[in-house]
């Protein structure tokens, strides 16, 4: 079964073979576990990373400067967030409307210029509209994604 089937299987709550999931180890996993054991781990499990090869270099984790501990960082949201732990993302300690009253007059950031975390990385005059249009081309599937386990800590 291919990936596209899959993921319209699952869509469609019509049983694909497996469940379509993309796996993968963060930086701060890197920076905390042995390569080694980590690079055993993904070559034990195939299904979960089908494309693993073990590295030849020692692999440096550079973090998001989102995810650097000791730093304040304000999203596209205007949310405040900080975090204790290199590679992890952090919490939101100031948020963007600190009182409801302020909704009507707040400025949401711009999908097409910005994404969850700052300035969308868009080729030069490409909108996503047409990002997406050119994945349907290659018989693709358009996908997209909110921030993982944090969109709701926005709203704090």
């Amino acid at each position: 079964m291919s990936k596209r089937e899959r993921l319209l299987r699952a869509a469609r709550f019509e049983r694909p073979d497996r469940i379509p999931v993309t796996m993968g180890i963060n930086n701060a996993c890197w920076h905390h576990y042995p390569q080694e054991a980590l690079e055993a781990l993904m070559a034990e499990h195939p299904l979960l990373f089908p494309n693993f090869t073990p590295q030849l270099l020692p692999i440096k984790p550079a973090y998001a400067h989102w995810r650097i501990a000791g730093r304040l960082y304000t999203d596209t949201w205007g949310c405040v967030w900080e975090t204790v732990e290199n590679g992890i993302t952090g919490a939101v300690s100031r948020p963007a409307l600190p009182r409801w009253e302020a909704f009507d007059s707040y400025p949401p950031p711009d999908p097409e210029t910005q994404n969850w975390w700052g300035r969308a990385r868009l080729a030069a005059g490409v909108c996503a509209h047409r990002a997406g249009a050119r994945v349907r081309e290659c018989g693709d599937l358009v996908q997209g994604s909110l921030r993982h386990g944090h969109t709701f800590l926005t709203l704090s």
